[in-house]
């Protein structure tokens, strides 16, 4: 179980972008490359809106929307595995989570 936030997506953006662009492709250099610098120089907790800005887009730093109700929203949690191709993973909203527990303690829902 993961909790994912803009600033939580954020904060990991540098080390996951210098994953994907941050080596050359095939003894070359990727052209996003020189992107990985600026991104680490923004800190550990770096403004959402700055990596979106260096990277050229928001996907970074967007929250998925909720796998139960289609929303997006500020704050998902992911349970089940850890995503990969086929893996049991779903992104589930507080409202979503909260309806849930209802069901859960007799609600009828």
């Amino acid at each position: 179980m993961k909790k994912i936030t803009r600033q939580i997506l954020a904060n990991s953006a540098a080390s996951r972008f210098n994953l994907t662009y941050g080596s050359g492709v095939h003894d070359g250099v990727h052209p996003h490359s020189e992107k990985v610098p600026k991104l680490l120089a923004l800190g550990p907790v770096p403004d959402a809106d700055k990596v979106d800005e260096i990277i050229g887009n928001k996907s970074w730093t967007a929250v998925c929307k909720c796998d139960e109700c289609n929303k997006h929203s500020d704050i998902v949690i992911r349970l089940g595995e850890e995503p990969d191709y086929e893996s049991a993973t779903a992104y589930v909203c507080a409202e979503c989570l909260a309806r849930a527990i209802d069901l859960c303690k007799g609600g009828t829902q």
